[in-house]
Parts: C-alpha cells; structure tokens; sequence
C-alpha cells in the first residue's frame, strides 16, 4: 500500500507549515521549499481550502495558514480530501465485495493489516507528524 503522490505532497506541505509554526506560506514558497510542482500545488492547496483544513489570503504577502488546531487535523482527512478513503477499505484484490462471509484469497492475511493502517491514519494528527523527530518533509 502506498499514498497517493497527491496525499504525499498535501501531507508534506501540511507538515511543513505546521513546522514553519504556521506562517502564511505561498505556493511559491511551498513549490520551491519541497520540490512540488507548483501548478499542481495550486490546485491541491485549492482543495484543502475548500475543505477547510487551510486558509487563505490574497495579496503581496498572501499565501495558506493551516485552518484548525494541528491535533485536530488527521491524516486521514488529509487522505480523505485528497484521494478518497475507498483505497484504504476497499478489498486488497479488488473484489467489489470481500468480507468474513465472502472472502477473498487474502482476505484473513489482508484484514489485521488493513485495519491496522485505517487505525493508524484515524489516530495520526498532524500535531503528531509536526513534532516528529524526522526532519525530513
């Protein structure tokens, strides 16, 4: 399993200001800090704006600020608004139905896994990614 190259840039850009202790950030400053393609960063930052995980601000010195709280803001939002969390529940071979009573092939392997990374992107906020040890975004 592997995030979107989407999920990955909003994660970083987020993570990023959220460092940077949530300073107004143009996507220029993002595009160039990070190595993100900058229209494409328009684009992605546009739809964190509309979900409300940042805000923005015209002008010379416009840019995004992140909108809530860092422990407020979870990594599956972040997914959620990106790419969709369907990825993440969906049955690993792609059968449209894949449970305990239709399973299959790797449905008993896939499941404890699978359950363990929706918990983990539930309980991952960005205050915990933001205070990491990594210093690498």
């Amino acid at each position: 399993m592997r995030l979107f190259k989407s999920s990955e840039y909003a994660i970083r850009c987020l993570v990023y200001m959220a460092v940077n202790g949530n300073e107004v950030c143009s996507v220029k400053t993002l595009s160039d800090a990070l190595d993100i393609p900058y229209k494409f960063l328009g684009r992605l930052m546009s739809r964190l704006g509309g979900a409300g995980i940042v805000t923005s601000s015209h002008g010379k010195h416009g840019g995004y600020r992140i909108a809530r709280p860092l422990d407020q803001v979870r990594l599956a939002d972040i997914i959620d608004i990106v790419e969709g969390l369907e990825n993440y529940e969906r049955c690993i071979l792609g059968f449209e139905t894949c449970d305990d009573e239709n399973p299959c092939p790797l449905h008993d392997q896939w499941k404890g896994h699978k359950e363990g990374i929706l918990h983990m992107i539930t309980d991952v906020t960005l205050e915990d990614m933001a205070r990491s040890d990594s210093k690498r975004i």
